[in-house]
């Protein structure tokens, strides 16, 4: 589940706690860099909650949700669509993450690469 710029979105219910990336989109997008998110998941254990990533190109960005926080990613992706109405960019978000000394509620991995989206999004599944 993610959060990006409108066009690798598919339509879902509104009852959803997040949408379902586009498959096509995920195969298209390149190397990206992500933040691996750890934090409190859907059935109490600790865990990772998604990964925050950006384009190569610093144009598109987004929040993976890992199935096992569908309720405190989906939170996340609120937040991040929340930030981008507000005129925050991809990389601004990014950075902002990045950045932020979390003293409880979550931890951030350094950032890392990938080859592709496709290959986070199968990371964040697998976690």
């Amino acid at each position: 589940m993610d959060v990006e710029t409108e066009v690798g979105r598919e339509p879902v219910s509104p009852f959803a706690y997040a949408d379902v990336p586009n498959p096509e989109y995920l195969e298209t997008e390149g190397a990206v860099r992500y933040l691996m998110v750890s934090g409190k998941q859907d059935d109490g254990l600790w865990g990772p909650v998604g990964t925050i990533w950006l384009s190569k190109d610093d144009l598109r960005g987004g929040f993976l949700v890992n199935p096992w926080a569908l309720w405190e990613g989906s939170e996340i992706v609120r937040g991040y669509r929340s930030a981008l109405e507000r005129g925050w960019t991809h990389p601004q978000i990014f950075s902002y993450w990045n950045g932020e000394v979390w003293p409880r509620g979550y931890i951030v991995d350094d950032a890392r690469e990938t080859e592709t989206l496709m290959l986070l999004h199968e990371l964040v599944a697998a976690l």
